[in-house]
C-alpha cells in the first residue's frame, strides 16, 4: 500500500479527533462492515450457543473472550479502504480464515486482557510482525498512544455495558411470563440458579450480542484511527506526504513553465518584428522633428588689446596651467583605474569563481548526496533478521536459481509466488549481502528506505521498482504486466546465487 493512496486526510490530531475519524470511516461503509460479521461471526456464536446450551449464562463471558477474533476481519477492510483499495466481499471472506489464525493463541490468551488491544491490533494483524517484534513495536507505539489507547477501551466498555442493560430494560416487557426471573424471592433466597429461568438468560444473551455486534466495528475503526494518528506523529507521515505530492507537481509544473518561457522569448510577435526590420527610418523620422532641430547663433567676445609680449606670457601661463591639469588630471585618472582595475576586475573574477564553485557542490551534492548517509558493506557484525513480514528471507528457503524460479511459477500463473520469491531473494541478498539494516518490525516502506539510503543506485533502482510491483500483487490483489515482470527477471543485480546466498 502506497502512502500517496491514502483517502484520509494526515495530520497530527488530537485523540479525540482520531477517534471521531475512525468512527467516520466505519460509518461510510457499515453496511459491507457488517455483512462481512454477520457471515464470519455469528456461525462462530451459534457454535459457542450449541456448546453452552446447558449453561447459558457463560454464552455473554464466551461471546466477550472470543472479541479479538471478530475485530480482524472489519480491520482488514477498513485498512485498505483506508489506502483507496476496498476489497470485495468475496476477496475479504477469503481472507477470513487466516485472519482469524494468525496470531490467535496470543489474542486469546496472554493479550487477551490488554488496555490498548484496538489501537495494538493493527500493528499485530498489519505489518506482519511476529514475537518480540511485536511487542516491541506495540511499545515503541504505545509511548505515544497507548493512553490513548487505554481511555478507547474503558469508553467503550463503558458504552457496551449501558447499551447491554437498556437494551435488556427497554424489551423486558416482551418476554413472556414464564421467562421473567422472580425478583422478590431471588433476593430473599439468593438462589440463582432457581429463580432465574433459562429464557431470561438466552433472552439476556442475545442482548449482548446485538449490542457487540452494533458497537465493536466502531472500537474497531477509532483503535486504527489512532494507530494511523500515532504513526503519522511519530513518523511524520503528513510531511512525507506533502513532499511526495508537491514533488509530483514541481516536476510537472516546471517542464511546463520552462517550456512556456523559452517559447515566449525566442518568439517575437510579428508587431515587434516591423518595427524592429523599420527601426532606421523611424530614428530618422524622430530626428528630422523640429524639437531636435539644432539652432546657431552667432556671439561677439570683446579682447582687449595687449602687448605681444604679455600676450605670450599670458599664453605660457595657460599652458603651464593646463600641463599641470594635465598631470593631476593623469594621476588621479590612473590611480582610480588602477583602484578599480585591481578590485573591479578581480573583484568580478573573484564573484565569478566562487559562484562557479558553489554552483558545482550544490550539484554534486545533490548527485551524490547517498555518499553521506551510505552505510556501505559493514564488516561489523549485523544481526540479519530471519522473517521479515511474515516471510522467510534465509539463504537455505530460498531456490539457487531464483530467477528461473520466479519465471516458472510466473509461467504457471502463480503471480503472487513469483513476485514473492524476487522481493525474498532480494531482501536476503541486501541484509546478508549488503548488511543493509533492516530489523524484523520494518513494513515495505521502512525496507525501501534502508536501501535508498544503503548508496547502491542500481539496486536500489531496482528494489523501488519490485517493492512497487509487490504491493500492488500483494495488497491490492492487482497483477503486473508480463512486461513488468520480464523486466524485473531480467535486470535482476543480485548475481550470487541470484540472490539466496550470502
Amino acid at each position: 500500500m502506497r502512502l500517496e493512496d491514502i483517502t484520509v486526510v494526515l495530520r497530527p490530531r488530537q485523540p479525540w479527533e482520531a477517534v471521531d475519524l475512525g468512527c467516520a470511516m466505519v460509518r461510510r461503509d457499515y453496511g459491507g462492515i457488517i455483512a462481512l460479521w454477520a457471515c464470519t461471526v455469528l456461525p462462530l456464536w451459534a457454535l459457542v450457543c450449541v456448546l453452552l446450551r446447558s449453561t447459558p449464562e457463560w454464552i455473554p463471558l464466551a461471546v466477550w473472550w472470543l472479541k479479538p477474533l471478530y475485530d480482524r476481519v472489519p480491520l482488514f477492510f477498513l485498512s485498505r479502504a483506508a489506502f483507496g483499495v476496498r476489497p470485495t466481499f468475496l476477496e475479504t471472506w477469503k481472507q477470513w480464515p487466516r485472519l482469524w489464525i494468525s496470531n490467535c493463541l496470543p489474542a486469546l490468551f496472554w493479550r487477551r486482557l490488554s488496555f490498548i488491544r484496538s489501537f495494538a491490533l493493527p500493528a499485530q494483524m498489519l505489518e506482519g510482525l511476529r514475537g518480540s517484534a511485536v511487542n516491541q513495536r506495540i511499545r515503541t507505539l504505545a509511548m505515544d498512544g497507548g493512553g490513548s489507547g487505554f481511555s478507547l477501551s474503558y469508553a467503550f466498555s463503558k458504552i457496551e455495558l449501558v447499551a447491554w442493560l437498556g437494551l435488556m430494560w427497554g424489551t423486558y416487557g416482551l418476554l413472556p411470563e414464564y421467562a421473567q426471573p422472580d425478583w422478590g424471592g431471588l433476593f430473599e433466597s439468593l438462589d440463582f440458579h432457581n429463580t432465574i429461568p433459562s429464557g431470561f438468560l438466552w433472552w439476556g444473551a442475545a442482548c449482548h450480542m446485538v449490542i457487540v455486534s452494533l458497537v465493536e466495528p466502531f472500537y474497531v475503526g477509532a483503535g486504527f484511527a489512532l494507530y494511523l494518528n500515532c504513526r503519522t506523529r511519530i513518523e511524520g507521515w503528513d510531511v512525507e506526504l506533502a513532499f511526495r505530492r508537491m514533488a509530483t507537481r514541481l516536476s510537472s509544473a516546471a517542464a511546463a513553465v520552462i517550456i512556456a518561457v523559452l517559447a515566449l522569448g525566442c518568439m517575437p510577435s510579428h508587431a515587434q518584428a516591423a518595427e524592429e526590420a523599420d527601426a532606421p527610418g523611424a530614428v530618422e523620422k524622430v530626428l528630422k522633428h523640429p524639437d531636435f532641430e539644432i539652432h546657431k547663433m552667432p556671439s561677439r567676445v570683446w579682447v582687449p588689446d595687449l602687448d605681444p609680449d604679455e600676450v605670450e606670457k599670458e599664453k605660457e601661463k595657460e599652458k603651464e596651467k593646463e600641463r599641470s591639469r594635465d598631470t593631476e588630471t593623469d594621476g588621479t585618472l590612473g590611480s582610480l583605474l588602477s583602484h578599480f582595475g585591481f578590485f573591479g576586475g578581480f573583484g568580478f573574477i573573484f564573484w565569478v569563481i566562487i559562484a562557479g564553485l558553489v554552483a558545482w557542490l550544490i550539484v554534486y551534492l545533490v548527485n551524490n548526496r547517498h555518499l553521506f548517509i551510505s552505510r556501505g558493506v559493514s564488516n561489523a557484525p549485523v544481526r540479519a533478521p530471519k522473517v521479515l513480514m511474515g516471510m522467510n528471507i534465509t539463504p537455505e528457503s530460498l531456490p539457487v536459481d531464483l530467477v528461473a524460479s520466479a519465471r516458472a511459477a510466473w509461467a504457471a500463473g502463480d503471480f503472487k509466488e513469483a513476485l514473492s520469491l524476487l522481493y525474498r531473494g532480494s531482501l536476503s541478498w541486501l541484509v546478508n549481502r549488503r548488511r543493509v539494516p533492516i530489523s524484523d518490525s520494518d513494513t515495505e516502506e521502512d525496507c525501501l528506505l534502508q536501501v535508498l539510503q544503503a548508496g547502491e543506485k542500481t539496486e536500489a533502482d531496482y528494489f523501488r521498482q519490485l517493492t512497487g510491483a509487490w504491493v500492488q500483487v500483494a495488497y491490492a490483489v492487482m497483477p503486473v504486466s508480463n512486461e513488468e515482470m520480464g523486466a524485473l527477471c531480467d535486470q535482476w543485480p543480485f548475481v550470487e546465487r541470484k540472490g539466496g546466498a550470502a
